[in-house]
């Protein structure tokens, strides 16, 4: 690519010479995938239970360009800015069954997260790494339908996350190919839990006690990386093969986890995606 192989002094001199404008793109990729779910809410069972999980997400990243003028418009140059915003939107159902099959667990999780990224481009910009942090707001809750007393737990917690994502275009199929449809492109994101904030009961606490008798018992808890070890990671590979579609196929590993108030929950899921990207 020209652009890439632009010499520093050239593009120094471009930024001496003219103004910078900024304009904001947007790649946005719609997700569905399914897998398995591993839970376990000691708030409603001691049991652990396993079943299937459905998974619907858009991840939508914000990156202006800057269009640097020389004294001409063949000196013109646009360059990506080195700070992008990635949001994400999450949901996720699930239906699972305790080992011996006699109890049932429903429910859903809701995350919204938004990150900001500071990039880094390598190898003729083959390759760009970012790094930043994401605050991930999420809400949800679990039914078990055995259980006559306290049969629900709410899920409430914001979290924030160190991030980190490296990205890898390269050569899939042959030079044609690449020629038409361009070149494949290798992501792969991991989040890792730092502090934030949670609701939860204590334990033997009821929900009665605490919306109908206003009795707080520590259920608004700070949390840190060892309370609340919540972990995710994405890996995906995208392909554009048609003019105006691009698909990609991927991995989702999210594992939710919270131990306080003397109760331990998790949501431990697998899944595999399917998504297509449109750009705006």
């Amino acid at each position: 690519m020209k652009n890439c192989q632009l010499h520093a002094g050239l593009i120094l001199l471009l930024i001496l010479a003219g103004a910078g404008l900024q304009r904001a793109a947007a790649q946005s990729t719609y997700f569905i995938g399914s897998g398995s779910v591993d839970i376990l809410d000691t708030y409603l069972s001691q049991e652990k239970f396993r079943g299937d999980v459905l998974t619907l997400l858009n991840v939508r990243e914000n990156r202006k360009t800057i269009t640097v003028s020389g004294q001409d418009d063949a000196s013109t140059v646009t360059m990506p800015a080195k700070w992008s915003t990635v949001v994400q939107s999450q949901l996720q159902l699930f239906t699972a069954k305790d080992r011996d099959d006699n109890e049932s667990m429903l429910g859903g999780t809701y995350n919204l997260m938004v990150g900001r990224y500071r990039s880094w481009t390598l190898f003729a910009d083959c390759l760009r790494l970012q790094a930043g942090g994401v605050a991930n707001l999420g809400v949800g809750g679990l039914y078990n339908t055995r259980n006559s007393n306290n049969p629900a737990q709410a899920r409430l917690s914001l979290l924030v996350m160190p991030s980190a994502i490296a990205t890898y275009d390269f050569r899939l199929l042959g030079p044609n190919f690449t020629e038409k449809f361009g070149k494949s492109r290798l992501r792969y994101e991991v989040d890792v839990p730092l502090a934030g904030i949670a609701f939860s009961p204590n334990y033997g606490q009821s929900y009665y006690e605490i919306f109908a008798q206003g009795n707080y018992d520590h259920n608004a808890v700070p949390t840190t990386f060892v309370s609340q070890p919540t972990f995710r990671q994405m890996l995906t590979l995208t392909q554009r093969i048609a003019p105006r579609l691009t698909l990609s196929i991927g991995y989702l590993g999210d594992y939710q986890q919270l131990r306080v108030n003397n109760l331990k929950q998790h949501v431990l899921s697998h899944s595999v995606l399917l998504g297509f990207s449109k750009t705006l």
